[in-house]
């Protein structure tokens, strides 16, 4: 009986040892899977419950989980701050006057901080918007939120001096800043003549076709709507008249859009015009001449090339002149 008391208490002894040696290790482990630890959740004893898990200890464990993960992939192991999703700290828009432009600003890990635009002019800053809001007073401006993350700014009806850089700026300290470089383009239009050269008069005889060439060159964005007028008259749709046609090449950088104008009239004398909306426009003045004329001026020579006919008819006349002298001294 004896020995059998001693045995028991012995193996209580043996166990109770164990199980003090053992539970630390096991609450250690419960209290990191279950985010006490991390979260501040438990304190020394572990879970309230003695081992399971709540939905905000679970929550803060895999928040705490995609914040080391996010560190890993960018470097920062100190601090959880926001940053620009696009790698360069600089980027490029170019816009075609008059058009809509979008100034992109990705932010990624957000969290509490706010993003703003603002423009510098000079020692100066001018806000632009301020999260989702717009402080500018040009109604140009606009914040036009891209979920999930993009802060894009909007400028309508862009106009030379909205040329610049821009600032979108996180409100850490100090800003994080990305630069964006918005340039203007305007397109640049002409009327040429059969040799591709810029032409400001063009002539044609009765009855001929007028063909009138327009190029439209520097366009950042397509366009498809090329106007064409006489004086204040919209020749694009113009039924009344007859034989008139337009023909638009698209396939190239530039857009060459050619009128023709069949059987032509006095009547069909003036400015013409060809017209990119309300963006660029180029002009051409034609004449329609009666009778027989110099060939230059039937095919469409414009001033440059009366003055040199001009210059030849004058240079034939003094010629001619010098050599009458010359045989009347002679007699």
């Amino acid at each position: 009986m004896n020995l059998l008391l001693i045995l028991l208490v012995s193996l209580t002894s043996f166990v109770s040892t164990h199980t003090h040696v053992i539970a630390p290790g096991i609450m250690d482990s419960a209290e990191l899977r279950y985010g006490g630890v991390e979260s501040g959740q438990f304190g020394a004893g572990g879970p309230p419950d003695g081992g399971s898990a709540s939905l905000s200890s679970l929550w803060s464990y895999s928040t705490v989980t995609e914040d080391r993960y996010d560190h890993a992939l960018h470097g920062d192991q100190h601090e959880l701050t926001p940053y620009f999703q696009d790698f360069e700290n600089s980027t490029n828009i170019t816009a075609q006057l008059g058009s809509t432009a979008y100034l992109n600003c990705r932010v990624n890990r957000l969290h509490e901080k706010t993003v703003s635009w603002v423009r510098r002019d000079g020692d100066k800053i001018k806000l632009i918007t301020w999260g989702l809001h717009t402080y500018s007073n040009d109604a140009r401006y606009s914040l036009n939120f891209e979920h999930p993350n993009n802060w894009k700014l909007q400028i309508k009806y862009t106009q030379r001096r909205d040329q610049g850089t821009y600032e979108c700026q996180i409100s850490t300290h100090p800003p994080k800043i990305l630069y964006v470089r918005l340039n203007i383009v305007a397109p640049v239009v002409e009327i040429i003549d059969e040799r591709g050269a810029s032409v400001q008069e063009k002539f044609y005889k009765t009855g001929s076709t007028i063909e009138l060439k327009c190029t439209i060159s520097q366009m950042p964005q397509a366009q498809t709507f090329i106007l064409w007028r006489h004086g204040e008259h919209m020749l694009n749709y113009d039924t009344s008249r007859g034989g008139i046609s337009v023909k638009t090449d698209m396939s190239s950088s530039v857009i060459v859009s050619t009128l023709f104008i069949a059987n032509a009239t006095p009547r069909d004398s003036g400015n013409y015009t060809c017209s990119l909306g309300d963006v660029a426009t180029g002009g051409v003045l034609v004449h329609i001449l009666n009778g027989e004329h110099p060939a230059a001026m039937q095919h469409g020579s414009g001033t440059n090339d009366l003055c040199s006919l001009a210059y030849v008819l004058g240079l034939a006349v003094a010629t001619t002149l010098l050599n009458t002298l010359g045989i009347t001294q002679m007699r």
